[in-house]
């Protein structure tokens, strides 16, 4: 098969059994890879009811036919599991080199459950894999992990390791990787699930070849395309995902202040395109990538002055500045750069701060009650409250809960101060103001992920209404999912295949890689099976349409003021739109896959 190596593993950490498996063209046409993988292999191996921290879960890390191949910003992998955060199956897609030498090894995925009763890392080659013993490193960051394991395990191994607070079951903690351009799969709580396996990390080793079907035509396609992605993608070279906030606070689409607002007057401190003249180190590029979106910068003061570390990507800028009220751009750096030593998301760590600040301004808690005070505007008792977090201590144990489960604590009126859905905090892009996003957050399997839905900012002013968007969100939800599974970033996808839907272009590139005679609607029926499958994992689970809502604020409360002033989602909209989500879906009303639609898609 071309693009693909035809093998999985599948690893039991409570026995040590660890087995090859094997599948065929079949099953790699109607999956793909990466997510389309990963989203199968759960539905097949976990129970329903599962919880997520029991040994029964699973862990998988999967590649796509695209990931290490010529095509630009390929160096992609995917892991998920039943999320510790939700409930619910999550995912998430990371960049750097490990995909790249995963799929080297000639195992495209790689499953796995059970716990280990010492903690132990998994090294993977192209001989197979076995399991090794990591007391030695369990304790240490991400960064200390990755070193010591790569060093250990000679030139080309690739790791990636959970931190703290993986280890002490901060319920959404992440996995770093390792590398020249460090990747994060970082939502959902995939470092949690590792943690509570005793898993502290996966090492690849491999150097086996991605064959390619037709080099010569993907060769000539990608030269062709070029011209046009570095027209649509330039600015993200020179400053990466950081020039944002500009964007969005002009837009008035700029959670700020737990989202009490949208625009945010200090939105220059924290904007990239203003601080990296001051703090700009070097450009960084995953593998193979023409665009080199990552940056460093050098921190001016705090516990990591002087040295450079990752510039923080938007989301994080977004989470830890705006939606704190904090324009202490240095105390972003230091929060961001702890936060990947930790093993750390950065949007759940943010928004759930920003939440709790606001409870206390209410009077919901106290600082009494929390053991700490939690404000706003404090960007250095935000660094501290996120090393309370790690460690679960004082109100780091109250913090380590996540938004919703503290919401449930609080009671009271909580509720309507929560940013998140399915109990995953939302990203920085507006659920208010981008109306495509309203319904995609709502609908997510993941819950307040952006990366099911895709927003559209050509659309956003003047105001698109609601009509048109669930056939958007319908196209593009198989976009992001065969992007996710062949895999490919999305940063360039949507700057030379031309999105928010699948393009023949696409169809073109992944026809040249693996020698299929996909058109649109192949892939687009793909993507459909994989989402469904996705859907199938939740509503296993109780999901339906009770769970596809929004917060309160972002269905009662009008945008305030800004260029979005009073664009809101109300509830008969988002029903309104649900119920054609639905129908084109194939769903029963309550938002349920019906039989008719899984024989269609071969899943029955």
């Amino acid at each position: 098969m071309f693009g693909h190596s035809g093998r999985y593993l599948k690893v039991d950490l409570s026995s040590g059994t660890i087995t090859e498996e094997t599948y065929g063209d079949t099953f790699a046409r109607m999956y793909l890879g990466g997510n389309g993988f990963a989203a199968k292999l759960i539905y097949d191996n976990v129970s329903p009811a599962v919880d997520p921290l029991d040994p029964e879960n699973a862990i998988v890390f999967a590649v796509g036919p695209l990931t290490d191949t010529p095509v630009w910003g390929t160096s992609r992998g995917h892991v998920a599991s039943i999320s510790p955060l939700t409930g619910l199956f999550a995912d998430s897609s990371f960049g750097g080199d490990f995909p790249v030498v995963q799929k080297r090894t000639g195992f495209d995925a790689i499953l796995i459950t059970g716990k280990s009763e010492k903690p132990l890392y998994l090294h993977v080659s192209e001989k197979g894999a076995t399991l090794r013993d990591a007391s030695g490193i369990w304790g240490r960051t991400t960064e200390e992990s990755n070193d010591i394991l790569q060093e250990a395990e000679g030139k080309g191994a690739i790791a990636a390791s959970i931190g703290p607070a993986g280890e002490n079951g901060v319920i959404f903690a992440n996995i770093i990787c390792g590398g020249k351009r460090i990747g994060a799969a970082g939502r959902g709580g995939m470092g949690t699930v590792m943690g509570s396996k005793n898993l502290k990390a996966i090492v690849v080793k491999g150097s086996g070849k991605t064959e390619v079907a037709h080099p010569e035509e993907l060769k000539a396609f990608l030269k062709e395309k070029l011209p046009e992605l570095k027209k649509n993608k330039g600015g993200m070279t020179t400053f990466g995902t950081a020039a944002l906030p500009n964007m969005m606070h002009s837009r008035g689409l700029f959670g700020t202040r737990n989202n009490t607002r949208e625009t945010y007057e200090n939105w220059q401190d924290i904007s990239g395109d203003f601080f990296l003249d001051k703090y700009k180190g070097k450009s960084t590029a995953c593998h193979g990538c023409v665009i080199a979106c990552g940056k460093t910068v050098e921190v001016g003061e705090g516990d990591y002055s002087g040295k450079t570390v990752k510039m923080p990507e938007y989301e994080t800028l977004y989470a830890m500045g705006s939606m704190l009220d904090n324009n202490d751009i240095n105390s972003i750096f230091n929060g961001s750069h702890f936060c990947d030593l930790m093993g750390l998301d950065t949007i759940t760590m943010g928004v759930t701060l920003a939440f709790v600040a606001e409870c206390m301004e209410r009077g919901i808690t106290t600082e009494k009650e929390l053991g700490g005070k939690v404000c706003f505007s404090d960007g250095k008792s935000m660094v501290d409250l996120i090393r309370k977090t790690v460690s679960k201590e004082g109100t780091g144990k109250y913090l380590a809960m996540g938004s919703l489960q503290l919401s449930k604590l609080f009671g009271k009126d909580s509720y309507k101060y929560l940013y998140a859905v399915k109990g995953m905090e939302i990203a920085g892009h507006s659920a208010r103001g981008l109306r495509e996003m309203s319904l995609g957050y709502s609908v997510s399997t993941r819950g307040g992920s952006h990366h099911d839905t895709r927003p559209f900012y050509p659309g956003a002013h003047p105001d698109s209404g609601f009509d048109k968007i669930p056939e958007y969100v319908v196209k593009n939800n198989y976009f992001t999912a065969v992007g996710d599974s062949l895999a490919i970033c999305r940063f360039i996808a949507e700057g030379m295949l031309a999105p928010p839907s699948i393009s023949g272009s696409m169809a073109t590139m992944v026809n040249y890689v693996t020698g299929e005679d996909l058109d649109i609607a192949g892939l687009e029926e793909i993507g459909e099976r994989i989402y469904n499958i996705e859907r199938l994992i939740n509503t296993r689970r109780g999901v339906s349409r009770k769970d596809d809502v929004l917060p309160y604020r972002v269905m009662n409360e009008p945008i305030p003021d800004g260029p979005s002033e009073g664009r809101y989602c109300p509830q008969d909209k988002l029903d309104t739109m649900l119920d054609r989500y639905y129908k084109l879906r194939g769903w029963t009303e309550d938002g349920i896959p019906t039989d008719d639609k899984l024989k269609e898609l071969g899943l029955i």
